[in-house]
């Protein structure tokens, strides 16, 4: 990340681009620390607006990151997500590439009923 502050620097600027690379990076963490760290700045407006950005993208990542599931309890499964589910004996997980009502087809070639 870049200094958030000093002599020259553009400070809704920099931090904006911190944002976009912690995002990019999927660094939801790093996201989180710098909200809670422009937070504890309430003379700012701009550090509020940035705080409210930074967790708006740590919002994104959460929403867009696969999620594991088993088959027993795959309510709210989504094309992207893992899907843990027994075939032939195996404990094997698959990426859902398709879901047709109750039924959802793996990256493995699997369709299993959910």
């Amino acid at each position: 990340m870049e200094p958030t502050h000093g002599l020259g620097h553009d400070y809704v600027a920099i931090n904006r681009r911190n944002i976009g690379r912690l995002r990019d990076d999927r660094d939801r963490a790093g996201l989180i620390q710098l909200a809670d760290i422009l937070s504890g700045r309430p003379d700012s407006l701009h550090a509020q607006m940035l705080a409210d950005e930074a967790r708006a993208a740590a919002a994104w990542i959460d929403t867009t990151t696969p999620r594991t599931y088993d088959v027993d309890d795959a309510d709210g499964i989504r094309v992207g997500d893992v899907l843990r589910y027994a075939r032939y004996g195996c404990v094997l997980e698959g990426v859902v590439i398709a879901i047709h009502g109750h039924t959802v087809t793996t990256n493995l070639g699997d369709h299993v009923a959910t």
